[in-house]
C-alpha cells in the first residue's frame, strides 16, 4: 500500500545471468526481507573499496548473503558464476518465482578478477571459499502468499558427491534470535525497530547451527575519513548458518513471516509428513532425499493452489490452470 508504506512487507530476490562481475555480488538465489523499508534478513558486509579483502571476502562473496554454501565454498566471482530465473508468475493473491543457481559455484577463473585479486593480495583459495565445483543443482522456489506477509521457500540441492550444505541468514541492525527447541523446525527471528521477520526452517536431516557476530575478515576502513581525518569504524553484522551432514541430495523448506511487531507472528502448525497450516493456507512439501522434489500450497478459502512435482509448476486460480515451464531469457548485451 503506497499510501501506508510504513506498514508494507517486502522481499527481494536475485538470480542473474550476468553473474557477479562489475558491481554485482556472488549472491545468486539469495533473498532479502524488509518491513516499512527497514532491512530484516539482509545481505551483510561493508563496501570499503572495489577490490578490498573485506569487500571481496565478506561483502561480495556468497557467505555474506542469504543463500547456500557447498562444503563451505561459495559462488564464482565473474560472469562465469551465474544464475537465472526460469519461471515466474505474479498476482495479488499468490506469486511465484524459481531461481536456478546450478551454474554459480566453482573456482574463480575470470582473468580480470584473477588479476585484480593478485594486485590486492586476495587469494581465491578453498581457505577463502572457492574450490572445484561439486554442485550439480541449486534451484530455489519462492511462493508469495498474497498480502499475508508470508513467503514459502523450497530449495532443491544436488551434488556430484556428498556435500555439507549450509543455509545462510544475516542481519545488519540487531542480533538474530535463534530457537531450536522445537523438534519440527528451527525458528530464526530478525528484528528492526518495530518490525520482524520470523523464519521457520525445516530440512532433510539434522542440522548443525552456528550464529556469530564476527566477520570472516575484519573490516578496516582505510579509505574514507571525515573532515577531521577520523576513519569511522565499521560495526559487525550477525550471521546464521545451518549445516547438513554430507548428502548428495538435500532439501530445505523455509516459511518466513514479515510483519509489524504490533501483530506478533503465530507459529505455523506442523503435522506429520511436512503438512503445514498457515492461516488459510495448507502447505505440503517433500523433504525426503529418496523421492522426487515436490510441494503443494492450497488456499482453503479461495480457489487458489500451486503445485510442483519435480517438473513444471502448475498454478490454479479462479478456475484457470497456468502451467509454468523453464523459459530461456533474452539477454540484452
Amino acid at each position: 500500500n503506497w499510501n501506508k508504506n510504513s506498514m508494507n512487507a517486502m522481499w527481494s530476490f536475485r538470480s542473474s545471468p550476468y553473474g557477479s562481475t562489475s558491481h554485482a555480488l556472488a549472491n545468486q538465489n539469495s533473498f532479502n526481507t524488509f518491513f516499512g523499508g527497514k532491512p530484516l534478513f539482509y545481505s551483510s558486509g561493508h563496501h570499503i573499496s572495489f577490490v578490498d579483502a573485506h569487500s571481496m571476502l565478506c561483502e561480495r562473496s556468497t557467505r555474506a548473503h542469504n543463500s547456500i554454501l557447498a562444503d563451505g565454498m561459495g559462488q564464482r566471482i565473474g560472469t562465469e558464476g551465474y544464475g537465472w530465473i526460469p519461471r515466474y508468475f505474479v498476482d495479488e493473491r499468490i506469486s511465484y518465482i524459481l531461481g536456478d543457481a546450478s551454474n554459480a559455484y566453482g573456482k574463480v577463473v575470470s582473468e580480470t578478477w584473477l588479476k585484480r585479486g593478485k594486485e590486492a593480495e586476495i587469494d581465491y583459495s578453498p581457505e577463502n571459499g572457492w574450490d572445484e565445483n561439486h554442485v550439480k543443482l541449486f534451484r530455489r522456489h519462492v511462493v508469495d502468499l498474497g498480502k499475508t506477509g508470508y513467503i514459502f521457500i523450497y530449495d532443491e540441492l544436488e551434488g556430484d558427491k556428498p556435500i555439507q550444505w549450509s543455509y545462510l541468514l544475516h542481519t545488519v541492525t540487531n542480533p538474530m534470535i535463534v530457537d531450536d527447541s522445537n523438534d519440527n523446525y528451527i525458528h530464526i527471528e530478525a528484528t528492526n525497530k518495530n518490525c520482524s521477520s520470523d523464519a521457520y526452517l525445516l530440512s532433510t536431516g539434522k542440522l548443525t547451527l552456528n550464529t556469530t557476530d564476527k566477520f570472516f575478515y575484519t573490516p578496516d576502513n582505510w579509505l574514507r575519513a571525515d573532515k577531521n581525518g577520523v576513519f569511522q569504524k565499521y560495526g559487525n553484522h550477525w550471521h546464521f548458518s545451518a549445516t547438513s551432514d554430507p548428502s548428495q541430495i538435500y532439501r530445505f523448506v523455509t516459511i518466513i513471516n514479515t510483519h509489524s511487531q504490533k501483530h506478533p507472528a503465530k507459529d505455523p502448525v506442523l503435522k506429520p509428513n511436512v503438512n503445514i497450516k498457515i492461516g488459510k493456507w495448507i502447505v505440503n512439501a517433500n523433504l525426503s532425499n529418496n523421492e522426487k522434489p515436490s510441494f503443494s500450497i492450497k488456499n482453503n478459502k479461495e480457489e487458489i493452489n500451486i503445485e510442483y512435482l519435480g517438473e513444471e509448476t502448475t498454478i490454479n486460480i479462479d478456475g484457470r490452470s497456468i502451467i509454468l515451464k523453464d523459459i530461456i531469457p533474452e539477454l540484452e548485451i
